[in-house]
């Protein structure tokens, strides 16, 4: 089973690409849960992380990964390892 990506509007290009290589990638209106949230701190906010308060685990977790300066083998790298560098 793919893992699932939520992206919010501004990453597409990078969707795309993820979804080229398999992953499931969604936006905010998914009903149901996710791997991995991404988001770009030059563009939004993390709280821009309340609109998928209903697609976490919470047993699971979901891990957050800022796409800023990332090309998308740096992202695929965090998301199949579930961690990566400081977030700041």
């Amino acid at each position: 089973m793919p893992k699932v990506i939520a992206i919010p509007p501004g990453l597409e290009a990078v969707g795309k690409q993820l979804e080229a290589r398999g992953y499931e990638v969604v936006d905010e209106r998914y009903q149901g849960y996710v791997d991995t949230i991404l988001y770009d701190s030059n563009y939004s906010k993390l709280g821009y992380l309340t609109n998928f308060d209903n697609v976490i685990d919470m047993d699971q977790g979901a891990l957050v990964v800022n796409a800023r300066g990332k090309n998308v083998d740096e992202i695929i790298e965090a998301i199949e390892r579930g961690s990566y560098e400081s977030l700041f």
